[in-house]
């Protein structure tokens, strides 16, 4: 048994110092039961069904897109230079045009530039 990626996560997300939550307290209000939040946090369970994470992305507050890629579900998403996530509906032009990281730092600015000129404009 190796504790998986999404295992981590939740731990995490269940010990963080303002909410140092027990299994039982989480499966109180999320429904879930600890046997199988101790499964997924243990790596046991792997692959949750997608509302399952989605009741845990919505009781802990993260976005449910992170726990789909901890869970294996998505890929990381391509990021710039600067560490940033390039949206997934860019993302679909980097699958064609291979942009390298630098490149997609120029394009995160163009989009910048358009969008304050945008601004600029009289209603």
């Amino acid at each position: 048994m190796t504790i998986t990626k999404l295992g981590e996560e939740l731990s995490r997300l269940r010990q963080v110092k303002d909410r140092d939550l027990s299994l039982r307290e989480v499966q109180r209000q999320t429904g879930i039961s600890n046997e199988y939040l101790s499964q997924l946090e243990r790596g046991i369970a792997t692959k949750p069904a997608p509302d399952v994470l989605q009741k845990l992305a919505k009781f802990y507050e993260v976005p449910y897109e992170s726990l789909l890629i901890a869970a294996g579900y998505l890929k990381e998403r391509p990021k710039d230079e600067e560490g940033r996530a390039i949206p997934r509906d860019i993302e679909a032009v980097a699958r064609t045009a291979q942009f390298t990281g630098a490149e997609w730092k120029e394009v995160r600015e163009f989009m910048t530039f358009v969008a304050a000129k945008r601004k600029r404009k009289p209603e």
